[in-house]
């Protein structure tokens, strides 16, 4: 009930911002205003089914940025 929840919360704030905006783990869970590991099993949830991508900066890999995929 809660991964719902947050899926159509993440997938509102994705399909609602430009293309060029991306949020960590810890920015979705400030959006959201969410526990910041439900929000990332979440967004695993959502990587894995394909609906998100997620880029790594060199400088930060353990920073995963999120946002919608485009070619889906």
């Amino acid at each position: 009930m809660g991964r719902e929840r947050i899926e159509g919360k993440i997938l509102k704030v994705l399909t609602s911002i430009p293309q060029g905006v991306r949020y960590s783990t810890t920015d979705w869970g400030r959006v959201l205003n969410e526990d910041k590991r439900e929000v990332r099993n979440t967004l695993g949830a959502l990587e894995a089914e394909g609906t998100v991508e997620v880029e790594r900066e060199e400088g930060r890999p353990d920073k995963p940025l999120y946002k919608l995929r485009t070619d889906a």
